[in-house]
């Protein structure tokens, strides 16, 4: 992106910031219109940086994936890494269940900006936590995502917490007598 004067990029940010509070409420079903209301901007000032919904879209989901990055990144350099990676799962779905508009999202886009890089870096989550011992040596980092959206996904309302914490003692070893 070229370098914006302080009122566009301020502009910028309230339409990124009412994308997002629009999108996790509604999906792809949010409307310009609702976004230029909520970012007290005019419609074209929505469509000078977005020419299309998918392109805001696009740009909400990455804001999205780049807050899980940070959370992998934190998981990484945390000290016991047993304990990073049931934190940073148990964040991540903290995050995903407050924003359930921004699954939709992504679907309707077909992906996800940014995420080979996290899948990359949950790879690392789940190895480090795995030679700790603290994850089942049987789970692939491709089997983390799927279970915790199953679980997510899957549960009655009010309950995807308890329903989470199945899966997470799933992922733990076996303890041996």
């Amino acid at each position: 992106m070229t370098e914006l004067r302080a009122d566009a990029r301020r502009n910028h940010e309230r339409v990124l910031d009412a994308a997002t509070e629009a999108f996790e409420a509604s999906g792809p079903d949010a409307s310009i219109d609702e976004i230029a209301r909520l970012a007290g901007v005019g419609h074209g000032t929505v469509f000078r940086r977005f020419p299309t919904k998918d392109d805001l879209m696009v740009a909400v989901i990455a804001r999205h994936v780049a807050e899980m990055k940070a959370l992998a990144e934190e998981a990484l350099a945390a000290e016991d890494p047993g304990e990073a990676f049931f934190a940073f799962v148990q964040q991540v779905a903290e995050l995903n269940m407050r924003t359930p508009g921004l699954h939709r999202c992504v679907v309707h886009c077909g992906g996800k900006p940014g995420s080979a890089e996290l899948e990359k870096l949950v790879e690392r989550i789940v190895a480090r936590a795995q030679r700790a011992r603290a994850v089942r040596r049987d789970v692939t980092p491709a089997d983390v995502p799927l279970l915790v959206r199953s679980a997510l996904t899957s549960a009655p309302p009010g309950l995807w917490r308890r329903y989470l914490g199945v899966v997470l003692d799933g992922l733990r070893p076996a303890k041996t007598s």
